[in-house]
């Protein structure tokens, strides 16, 4: 009688708050996006979110370009906008600044009308305002929960895009300006007569204008991602894309082209590529010759030369020799022991258009070390500009050290950690089938192909015995460096200070955990209103914040990255400290980051829950994950004392509808799945009862 009264009270108040029926407030996109310029002064240093953050709210406005190409789902999402979302840009129909946003559906598939949406569609949707924000982007987003094609008003062209130049995003002499660029988050602008440079391999790249101002190029598209990025030096007549609001480390301020046709060619410059050296290891005495395959797509390559100097003195000019059609080639005389060599190349064209390998020469040069030894690990690794890259790349090399971390401590699939001795630059990653049999202390000489991946230092193709030998096993390793959070900080890749510790043991002493996510708020990774990629914040005595990734390690600690943690020890928390935190010192996602190992890299470790043995559980049952949900859920509840537990589910008429559990459980933490897909769209409650103990939560199934 007792639960029928609850369950019947439960149906009255979730009426009375309209839920099948509720009204929400049509307000415009600018409602949405604006905010108070001066609470805007620093770029990407506050958390200022939208003033309707998390309400949901209906909205008018014009499709500016499909959630597919062609309109078409067979053809794949035209936007990557993550979280396994498909989205588009929304505009305002007559405002022009504090105008665009972005939309986006979770499980698209599910919604064909979605699918089928096409530029100058005119809708009226409803949507939860969320302010998408971690330490490498924010963005502002609508999130629709349905699309029934019942939402379309409308048909037209749709707008021209803004007339913009980059200092309409940037103030003169500062590369970020938050404040400029805010009000053209999600609008799609124009901009004129750049050129292009530092292109990168994922189909990036930036542009800069008259006034030496730069932007990034980013590769949300389909279009651009991995491919269609113009080589550095191409002239633009323009430019056009939807502006994003970016960290400094993963490119700043950034205009995303969706088709190829927003990026209007005006001239190309050469084209340097397959720039090779004849010696790979380079001992005193030894010339160097440098070839590269050089050609002007529109016209003639006028000259191509290559600058060279020694233990960054002064360039010396070389002019290249035109031996074939496309090939070029110069010679870098022999120099003593020692000593390092930089170079980069640059051609001209009939139109005057000039090219340069590696376009950004501050921060990236090709070099080689004069070595009268064998090479170390530390040779490998060692990039001095900044820009990431080993002075032998695309090489066989052979190096020897000892495994630091093996595929148990960090189970990425078969690639291990080996390092030479201590200091910078001393670790290295190799990839292939054979490290599989590789166990932390184990000396090994390894042979294989030195490759930059996503801005880590690899030696690959370790596949054959005859590319590994052990040596010997059970090597003590080498002792952890002693580092500060201050040293890694968030600096971006490639910076020499934070580059000479990748791949190496390191420390920090007296630490503390200032974020239990380094990407979104506390609790698990629920896209697209909450992001947990089990990374967290920690600082020392510094008190500078650094990253530490979680879920990867072979120990118990997390930071609730999924809802089935909820009740497992051992979950990091704001203010926990450690005397030692010991890992390998990482680069992925545009982050420096470390990986601790085992539980034995947490060296004394202070939070509320130290084991399982130790944890006194409460009566509790949580919230459901996901919610809402289509088709199955998780529900998590935890007992304190062993006793039988009954797990039932209610619809919304208090008509019981599942069992889910219906046995004798011992204390602890507990996980059961729900699958819903024999029921219908609606409301349900699920109720516990154990020892006395009742409570009844509220999940929806949308289908």
């Amino acid at each position: 009688m007792r639960t029928k009264l609850f369950l019947m009270f439960a149906v009255m108040f979730i009426l009375s708050m309209n839920v099948f029926a509720q009204v929400y407030p049509e307000v415009s996109i600018r409602d949405i996006q604006y905010q108070n310029p001066d609470s805007l002064l620093v770029y990407f240093t506050d958390d200022k979110a939208p003033s309707l953050n998390l309400d949901t709210v209906v909205v008018t406005g014009i499709v500016m370009m499909p959630p597919y190409k062609a309109a078409d789902p067979d053809s794949g999402v035209l936007m990557y906008v993550g979280g396994g979302s498909a989205g588009f840009y929304l505009q305002d129909t007559t405002e022009i600044d504090w105008s665009g946003l972005l939309v986006l559906i979770e499980n698209a598939s599910s919604y064909p009308a979605f699918a089928l949406l096409d530029s100058g569609t005119v809708i009226t949707v409803t949507g939860r305002v969320y302010e998408y924000a971690t330490t490498t982007q924010k963005t502002t987003e609508l999130i629709l929960t349905d699309f029934t094609g019942n939402e379309v008003i409308d048909f037209k062209t749709r707008p021209q895009p803004v007339e913009l130049t980059i200092d309409s995003l940037k103030v003169l002499g500062s590369d970020e300006n938050k404040a400029i660029a805010e009000k053209w988050e999600g609008a799609y602008v124009i901009i004129r007569n750049v050129t292009t440079f530092n292109r990168n391999t994922s189909g990036g790249f930036y542009i800069f204008d008259s006034n030496n101002l730069t932007l990034n190029v980013g590769t949300k598209s389909n279009y651009y991602y991995q491919q269609n990025a113009p080589a550095d030096g191409t002239v633009l007549e323009y430019i056009r894309g939807y502006i994003e609001t970016r960290s400094a480390g993963s490119g700043g301020i950034t205009i995303n082209p969706s088709f190829t046709s927003d990026v209007k060619v005006s001239q190309l410059p050469p084209s340097i590529t397959n720039i090779t050296r004849d010696q790979v290891l380079v001992t005193p005495g030894q010339n160097v010759t440098v070839t590269a395959n050089i050609k002007d797509p529109d016209g003639t390559v006028a000259n191509a030369k290559l600058y060279w100097r020694k233990n960054s003195g002064t360039n010396v000019e070389v002019a290249m020799t035109n031996l074939t059609d496309t090939t070029f080639q110069a010679v870098i005389p022999s120099q003593p022991d020692s000593c390092i060599i930089d170079y980069f190349l640059q051609a001209t064209d009939n139109q005057s258009n000039t090219a340069t390998t590696p376009s950004d020469t501050a921060r990236s040069r090709y070099f080689y070390l004069v070595l009268d030894r064998s090479l170390t690990i530390q040779d490998v690794q060692y990039s001095p500009f900044g820009g990431g890259y080993s002075a032998y790349n695309n090489y066989e090399v052979t190096v020897s050290g000892i495994v630091t971390a093996d595929t148990s401590d960090i189970p990425l699939g078969a690639q291990v950690i080996i390092q030479n001795g201590t200091g910078p630059w001393s670790g290295i990653r190799i990839n292939g089938t054979e490290t599989l049999l590789l166990n932390k202390g184990d000396d090994v000489t390894v042979t294989g192909t030195v490759i930059d991946n996503f801005g880590f230092t690899n030696i690959t193709g370790i596949n054959s015995p005859s590319n590994i030998t052990v040596n010997s096993t059970g090597n003590p390793l080498p002792v952890p460096q002693s580092i500060s959070t201050a040293d890694i900080s968030n600096k971006i890749g490639g910076s020499v200070s934070a580059e000479q510790w990748e791949g190496v043991l390191v420390k920090y002493s007296d630490v503390t955990v200032t974020d239990e996510n380094a990407d979104g708020g506390a609790g698990p990774y629920v896209p697209p209103t909450n992001y947990n990629y089990g990374e967290i914040l920690i600082a020392d005595t510094s008190t500078v914040n650094t990253r530490v990734e979680l879920q990867d390690g072979n120990h118990q600690y997390h930071n609730f990255w999924d809802a089935s943690l909820e009740f497992v020890p051992i979950r990091v928390l704001v203010g926990d400290s450690m005397d030692e935190l010991i890992g390998i010192m990482y680069y992925t996602f545009y982050n420096y980051k470390l990986f601790p190992r085992t539980d034995a890299d947490f060296v004394n470790y202070v939070t509320d829950v130290e084991d399982d043995a130790n944890t006194i559980y409460e009566y509790k049952l949580a919230q459901n994950y996901p919610n809402p949900f289509n088709p199955s859920t998780k529900i998590n509840y935890s007992i304190q004392t062993e006793g039988l537990v009954t797990l039932k589910v209610f619809n919304i008429l208090g008509q019981e509808v599942a069992t889910l559990v219906n046995d004798f459980k011992a204390a602890g933490a507990h996980t059961v799945n729900f699958d819903a897909t024999k029921l219908s769209s609606g409301i349900y409650l699920y109720k516990i009862d154990s020892n006395g103990f009742t409570q009844i939560k509220k999940m929806m199934l949308v289908k």
